[in-house]
């Protein structure tokens, strides 16, 4: 007589969750999409400074386009107990970048940080820092390299991000036929 193997009463349960716990996980792309959370949207920081929010400014037409302008906005904290002061800068894909408040006139770089407060710089109307005479045409979802220089914490070199395409996606849009 052929003897008949036994699976464990627990086993059967065990491989239903599992199999329940695949079907219903999120797709990390839909959660993306549903809940876009920046983390701690800490870019970068060097010494008590740090660099929050940093995007240079999504185009209306998906490009920025060489020897224009562009919004580059970000907002520095400082977690220490002096001040500090913004003095400087620079990217390789712009002639200069200066501190404008909202159409005003260009103004240098002298953005006072307080001790254990923030300096905002986050808003086209308002106070923010701006690439001027872009030497390349400038595509949205990319990266570009920029300098920040103070005047007690150093220098920082960091990508920051050109918004895109100014669509609710996280990929081009798909042409349609």
């Amino acid at each position: 007589m052929r003897g008949v193997a036994h699976v464990p009463r627990g086993v059967p349960l065990v491989v239903a969750l599992l199999l329940l716990g695949a079907c219903t996980q999120a797709n990390p792309v839909e959660a993306r999409v549903s809940n876009p959370i920046r983390q701690n949207s800490v870019n970068a920081s060097v010494g008590n400074i740090r660099l929050l929010a940093t995007r240079v400014e999504a185009p209306d037409d998906d490009l920025h386009l060489k020897n224009g302008n562009v919004g580059l906005f970000v907002t520095l904290a400082n977690d220490g107990t002096s001040g500090d002061r913004l003095v400087g800068v620079s990217t390789v894909y712009a002639r200069s970048v200066v501190y404008r408040v909202g159409d005003g006139p260009e103004a240098p770089i002298a953005v006072v940080i307080p001790p254990t407060g923030v300096a905002s710089m986050q808003y086209p109307g308002g106070p923010h820092l701006e690439l001027v005479d872009l030497k390349v045409d400038l595509a949205g979802s990319r990266f570009i390299p920029v300098t920040f220089r103070f005047e007690n914490n150093g220098s920082l070199a960091m990508n920051v991000f050109v918004e895109g395409f100014g669509f609710p996606t996280v990929s081009p849009p798909t042409p349609s036929s």
